[in-house]
């Protein structure tokens, strides 16, 4: 081995090894995100158990491939879906059309509210409109609101055409994580498989 190809190993590594803690300082930062909407949501909120579905993974269909999607909060009221939750760290813009695309394929028709949500705060989208319509966990909707929500003007099912276009959006987002994992498996692998 020439002295530049362990330059080039020992920078690999490097790399590896800043993007591996990233990645894990990501993790940890997400899960305080679910820890924090988890309490804020029975403690707050006045949601009880019976609202709440942590941890969904719902299978995605695709012409003839399937894919599975995750949610890290359902939360439904009088036993009607309404809200989706997805936790991460970094930049909530980047994450709302993620969001907005899960609640527009997860049921039809599409759920009402989207939150993203890291530890420090949130936003809440419409998800007819895509818009966000408050920041801050006080924003995310109670129960009694999330109620109101559902009952007015209830959505119509997404066109086949645009159905589709959400579940592609959703699938790019899943497959890039945006480079925060968003479980023990995810993330994106750079470079060769470490050796064991």
């Amino acid at each position: 081995m020439t002295d530049v190809d362990d330059q080039d190993s020992s920078r690999q590594a490097k790399i590896r090894d800043i993007l591996e803690q990233e990645v894990h300082d990501g993790e940890d930062l997400a899960n305080a995100a679910r820890n924090m909407i988890g309490f804020l949501l029975r403690d707050k909120k006045g949601y009880g158990p019976e609202h709440i579905r942590k941890g969904l993974v719902f299978e995605v269909t695709l012409g003839h491939e399937a894919f599975w999607s995750s949610a890290d909060f359902i939360v439904s009221v009088n036993g009607r879906m309404g809200m989706i939750i997805k936790c991460a760290a970094g930049s909530l813009d980047s994450r709302e059309r993620q969001a907005v695309a899960a609640a527009r394929v997860i049921t039809s028709p599409p759920l009402r509210v989207a939150v993203v949500a890291d530890p420090v705060t949130a936003e809440v989208l419409d998800v007819a409109t895509g818009k966000v319509i408050g920041e801050g966990f006080g924003a995310i909707p109670t129960r009694e609101q999330l109620e109101v929500i559902l009952k007015q003007n209830v959505p119509q099912p997404l066109d086949a055409k645009r159905l589709e276009k959400e579940k592609r959006i959703l699938l790019a987002f899943d497959a890039i994580k945006c480079c925060v994992p968003q479980g023990g498996g995810g993330g994106v692998q750079i470079g060769p498989e470490p050796k064991a």
